[in-house]
């Protein structure tokens, strides 16, 4: 049966066969849950990108179109642009610090994927459910808990409820925003450049590997907040650095 089949007979048959295929089946079943963690891998994927121009309605259903990479043509590729050149540029440093208030809360290496979470506004189900959504080996980086009750930054703070997911994949980094609050990036070889981080969308906000050999250090920060009183509150800065 074609991937369209699978999909369009509503057995989520493709679904659950892949989540068993992955070790980690779902019992009961939880379509919901499948689609999420097949999202966030093909998020992840280097084989597969999404066709975005393609975007459809399949049987009156949202539809994303997909596509596999050829992996062993770009490969090729990039061995013989090394071999010409001579040597291999080294792999960067990445590095997440989280700062809150203006203090720095959290210093983490992103060689494992990261979820930046404000625990107080999720219960411990809450919490759960979020990370099986996510890769096994997430790193938590926890923002603490105000010192002095504040009405507009409780309010900041409770929209950040489910946070800001961080990944590394062929040298960039992306983000996505699962939470509610509003999330604006920018970085540091274009400062004046103020972007909006959307929700639920995969965003590249640095390519290591296409700075140039001259660029050693790209940084982005992520801002937290819903108005401009609110800026500097919860800062997510990216280093990396060669």
């Amino acid at each position: 049966m074609s991937v369209r089949g699978y999909l369009c007979n509503g057995s989520d048959q493709l679904l659950q066969e892949w989540e068993t295929n992955q070790g980690r089946p779902v019992n009961p079943p939880n379509p919901t849950k499948w689609k999420a963690r097949l999202r966030n891998a093909i998020a992840r994927s280097r084989e597969i990108e999404e066709v975005s121009d393609q975007t459809r309605e399949e049987g009156g259903q949202p539809c994303r179109v997909y596509r596999f990479t050829d992996q062993d043509a770009s490969a090729s590729s990039q061995s013989a642009s090394v071999e010409s050149e001579g040597n291999v540029a080294p792999l960067p440093t990445i590095l997440v610090s989280v700062f809150y208030r203006g203090v720095e809360v959290t210093l983490h290496p992103l060689e494992t994927d990261c979820w930046v979470l404000y625990p107080p506004a999720l219960s411990p189900h809450e919490q759960q459910q979020v990370l099986q959504t996510l890769p096994s080996d997430v790193a938590l980086l926890k923002l603490p808990s105000p010192v002095v009750p504040d009405d507009p930054i409780n309010q900041v703070l409770s929209n950040f409820r489910q946070g800001i997911f961080l990944y590394v994949s062929a040298g960039c980094v992306y983000a996505v925003r699962r939470c509610a609050a509003r999330v604006y990036w920018r970085r540091s070889d274009s400062p004046d450049v103020e972007n909006v981080l959307q929700r639920d969308e995969t965003v590249q906000i640095l390519d290591c590997a296409g700075a140039g050999g001259d660029v050693q250090t790209l940084s982005v920060d992520l801002s937290v907040g819903q108005s401009f009183m609110c800026y500097g509150l919860v800062v997510v800065v990216v280093t990396a650095t060669r």
